[in-house]
């Protein structure tokens, strides 16, 4: 399905429904559902060279920046790992990424997870030192612990 079939106009259900297709298409290890004005998708992620398998979840609701989980391992949120205290990932920077309508999630997200996979699997092996972008304004306190707005 290409970006031609995208629908047209706010349809949420339309534009979930299309980036549903999209992921599945591309990454058939995830199931999902659309539930209300909400995709969630969900599955197990081992990236090429990592010693742990992930569960991952990903809330997206459209037009919106979507949420990004680890459920399993049960990871220690921290500043450091670029982390919420949800457990939700910081995959990107605002300005530098705002998302639409019309933004591909399957171009996005999945790939972003498995670089921040990657970047914790070298955080532990490293002892504690962050290799991954980080934005020109690293999260505060205050944001680890309010989260990215989902709403």
């Amino acid at each position: 399905m290409s970006s031609r079939y995208l629908p047209k106009g706010k349809n949420p259900f339309g534009l979930l429904r299309y980036q549903q297709v999209m992921l599945a298409q591309h990454f058939p290890f995830l199931r999902s559902s659309v539930t209300g004005n909400t995709l969630k998708a969900w599955g197990s992620l081992r990236p090429d060279h990592c010693l742990h398998t992930y569960q991952i979840r990903i809330e997206y609701k459209a037009g919106k920046a979507p949420k990004s989980t680890i459920v399993s391992p049960v990871i220690e949120p921290s500043l450091h790992i670029h982390m919420y205290n949800d457990h939700s990932l910081c995959l990107d920077y605002c300005p530098d990424m705002p998302w639409n309508e019309r933004t591909k999630l399957y171009q996005y997200s999945v790939p972003w997870i498995c670089e921040w996979i990657l970047y914790y699997e070298l955080y532990l092996v490293n002892g504690g030192k962050w290799e991954g972008p980080e934005s020109p304004f690293h999260l505060t306190e205050g944001e680890m612990k309010a989260g990215p707005d989902f709403n």
